[in-house]
């Protein structure tokens, strides 16, 4: 109409795209004038997001040194990895940064649970801090992850966890017979 427009691109776009659009010099308007205002038009399709994760969101039986598998829309950078996603664990006030496992025990990992090869783009990463047992841990993919086409997540994207009870045992002995 005439305030609005839209383009339908012929897939959809990944994330980690700039795009701009621009008037073309010279337009104008149905009765000739030319067209006032703005002429340059940006959007992006976002920085990386995670699409699914091993273990899953939700989980309730989390390791206390449990590994993540992020599945993940693009391949962000290591460097805004490490500054922008955290764990915050049930009772400990200060948020716990990440390791990023990579070469060799990376690609065992991921070659464990997807013996296929495929093309998505994979983080594994651990906390630099074992879990407490029992406690709820959130992993907060936070705002400013940047793809390596610089451009970054806009908000934070948390998945919540439970880590498994501490291990125990009891043994229980009826006897008939003291002798």
């Amino acid at each position: 109409d005439g305030e609005n427009w839209a383009y339908d691109f012929e897939k959809d776009l990944p994330a980690g795209i700039q795009c701009v659009f621009n008037l073309k010099p010279g337009l104008k308007t149905l009765s000739g004038k030319d067209i006032q205002g703005q002429r340059t038009f940006t959007f992006s399709t976002g920085g990386p997001a995670i699409k699914s994760s091993y273990p899953y969101k939700g989980s309730t039986n989390v390791d206390e040194e449990q590994i993540f598998i992020l599945t993940l829309d693009t391949e962000p950078t290591e460097e805004s990895l490490l500054q922008n996603v955290s764990f915050s664990i049930e009772g400990i006030y200060e948020r716990v940064g990440i390791s990023i496992l990579s070469g060799e025990e990376r690609e065992q990992i991921l070659k464990t649970r997807y013996p296929k090869t495929t093309n998505l783009a994979f983080v594994v990463i651990q906390s630099k801090q074992r879990f407490p047992a029992n406690a709820n841990v959130s992993l907060i993919w936070g705002k400013g992850v940047m793809s390596r086409s610089s451009v970054a997540t806009e908000k934070d994207q948390i998945l919540q966890f439970k880590i498994r009870r501490p291990f125990t045992a009891e043994f229980h002995c009826q006897r008939e017979n003291p002798q």
